[in-house]
């Protein structure tokens, strides 16, 4: 614990303002969260995961899992933190564990592996209680076998009254046009249920999103305020003072031997110059923080449940800073460039996180389709061109294209069915798409089209209504 304190006061990148910072930040999450070292003991975690265990911080820190657990489920907790220590490859499983207080509980614990700049490793676990889900699931799986039971009842006693009035043509058709009626409303359930189910997973993955990117944006805000708001004052006094120290430079010059030698250690000229350089550059940086709370605080309104009269560029600027990491150079791959062509929108009636949520979704999909054609193309220049329209009479236009591989006609026509992904195993649920197409249509009375040339690029197009029926 203190050897982490130690790093994170000489590592910048590790403040604002320590570890205790860090512990604000993490209890904004209703997710339990813990960090261990390389000898597998606890030596940061959130209320939320005090909580879970059933034990206080100050009794958990410092000790692991054979502590608190029963051999076997320590044992095997230990094994899966001891490959992650040694391979750096993170795990995300499904768990059954038994809390201090003697409760069952069914988990999904995501374990990342953190090396820092002294070659310090830790593990870093993020735990989903998904007990509520399985019981859910088993429900609804059980309601879909006796709808299926039912169905299949039905359907033989409809056949027997079949084969018993073959003379009758006319009746035997009624019957079986009944039957195919059944069989549709059966499809049009189950289609319910699984889109129920996805409705329910990606929301409460949204919403503790939602709850975290706010958390953050409001614990950073206050500070970055009263920095911005103080760096006038602190250029307008340094302002003064060099005007005075100009005046006593001019009125007593070489006045006394040990303000020339101090002038001439600190280099008194360089230093009039680079203050005021410093103070602009640190102004930059404040407002560039600023910046980035403000598009986190506007993409954060996943949860709003109100139709609003929104700025469509707005948000999309705002997922844009979100993802800004993502597009900027790295060692093996060139920046991807953003190309905007903004049309003239009048304010939209949307759900706006949720619309957000499409544009994260369609530009992250662009992202990783980029990052996998420059793997194998090195000299490729990745795009993505954001294209906005008003079109008549009353709708607007999102075009959203990249230069990546592109997708056969094979793919596009799955694109939009549930769990449907191309990506590999622990990269995509399928469920990013399925919902921006259930936002965009369903939630919003609009279009979600898909156009994609097979070693091209692919092109997404969005358009939804400025007014919203009510």
């Amino acid at each position: 614990m203190r050897t982490l304190t130690k790093q994170m006061m000489q590592n910048p990148e590790l403040q604002p303002n320590s570890l205790e910072f860090l512990q604000k930040v993490i209890n904004t999450t209703s997710d339990p969260i813990f960090v261990k070292n390389d000898r597998h003991c606890w030596i940061l975690c959130n209320d939320a995961f005090c909580n879970f265990i059933g034990i206080n911080r100050e009794t958990l820190l410092d000790k692991s899992d054979y502590d608190f657990f029963h051999k076997s489920e320590a044992d095997i907790f230990w094994e899966k933190d001891r490959q992650v220590l040694e391979t750096g490859i993170g795990d995300e499983n499904e768990e059954t564990i038994t809390t201090l207080e003697g409760k069952i509980r069914i988990i999904s614990t995501k374990k990342s592996c953190f090396q820092d700049c002294q070659g310090n490793k830790y593990i870093v676990g993020i735990i989903r209680d998904i007990t509520n889900r399985k019981h859910l699931e088993e429900a609804l799986k059980q309601v879909v076998e006796e709808l299926e039971n039912r169905v299949e009842e039905r359907t033989a006693h409809l056949k027997q009254a079949i084969e018993q009035l073959e003379i009758e043509v006319a009746e035997r058709k009624e019957v079986e046009a009944l039957l195919q009626e059944k069989n549709q409303k059966l499809e049009q359930t189950l289609l319910d249920l699984q889109q129920a189910q996805t409705h329910l997973i990606q929301s409460e993955k949204m919403s503790s999103l939602g709850q975290l990117v706010a958390g953050v944006a409001h614990e950073i805000n206050n500070p970055v305020n009263f920095i911005h708001g103080n760096l006038v004052h602190a250029n307008q006094y340094m302002n003064d003072l060099l005007d005075l120290l100009q005046l006593y430079q001019a009125h007593c010059p070489g006045s006394h031997p040990d303000l020339i030698e101090k002038e001439e250690e600190m280099d008194l000229k360089f230093l009039r110059t680079d203050l005021p350089k410093l103070l602009s550059s640190m102004q930059v940086g404040a407002d560039r923080i600023r910046a980035v709370v403000q598009s986190l605080r506007h993409f954060s309104r996943i949860d709003e449940a109100e139709v609003k009269g929104v700025d469509i560029h707005e948000g999309i600027e705002s997922t844009l800073m979100i993802l800004s990491n993502r597009l900027k150079a790295k060692p093996d791959i060139p920046a991807i460039e953003v190309i905007k062509q903004y049309g003239k929108l009048p304010l939209v009636e949307c759900y706006a996180g949720q619309l957000n949520q499409v544009f994260m979704n369609i530009i992250s999909n662009a992202i990783d389709a980029l990052e996998e054609r420059m793997k194998q193309e090195i000299e490729h220049q990745p795009k993505i061109c954001i294209i906005t329209d008003f079109v008549e009479p009353n709708r607007v236009k999102i075009c959203i294209k990249d230069n990546a591989f592109g997708m056969p006609k094979s793919v596009i026509k799955h694109l939009f069915d549930p769990f449907f992904t191309t990506k590999s195993i622990g990269k995509g649920t399928g469920l990013g798409m399925s919902i921006s197409y259930q936002i965009v249509v369903d939630k919003h009375g609009g279009t979600l089209d898909c156009n994609s040339t097979f070693g091209k690029g692919t092109e997404f197009i969005v358009e939804i209504p400025m007014q919203r029926k009510h």
